[in-house]
């Protein structure tokens, strides 16, 4: 979708700021990517990509969302938005998500998924914020947090959504 396409009124219709992602069915739209993530998990049960109500591993996989969208993505936003105009605000921002990073890659060591011994929503949201945090060269260094994102992008249904279209 063009920038153009996203100021149109239909797209503006489903985000009010002109944003994707967005997702519709039939009790309306949805945006916001990590929260399209946690609900196809939640419509999808048997995906297998969160874990039941009540357990210690669906706190973590919310846990680790939000910590990716609260902590990670920003950062990385604001290196690739100041990195020419603000230079050392953009060296500020990798500073604060290096720490962040850092957690993740305790988390991960050792480890296919950041919570339990299979796929989450928590392992899709890192994962796509790592990859544009690699971008802008932020993961350097982190050997685990690199091995582990590897993996995921290893996975034959992250391939497939990754082709090129047709």
């Amino acid at each position: 979708m063009t920038g153009a396409d996203r100021k149109s009124e239909a797209h503006v219709a489903r985000h009010a700021l002109g944003r994707v992602p967005v997702i519709e069915d039939d009790a309306g739209y949805l945006f916001e990517s990590a929260a399209i993530v946690l609900a196809l998990a939640d419509r999808h049960p048997d995906a297998g990509l969160n874990f039941p109500l009540g357990t210690r591993e669906r706190e973590l996989v919310y846990q680790w969302v939000l910590f990716a969208m609260a902590e990670l993505e920003p950062r990385i936003v604001e290196v690739r938005d100041c990195r020419e105009a603000d230079p050392p605000r953009a060296v500020a921002a990798a500073e604060r998500f290096r720490a962040g990073a850092a957690l993740v890659e305790r988390a991960v060591e050792g480890r296919g998924f950041i919570v339990g011994d299979r796929l989450s929503a928590a392992d899709i949201v890192i994962g796509s914020v790592a990859g544009f945090a690699r971008r802008f060269e932020l993961l350097a260094g982190f050997d685990e947090f690199n091995r582990y994102v590897d993996g995921l992008e290893a996975r034959p249904a992250f391939q497939h959504a990754n082709e090129p279209a047709q």
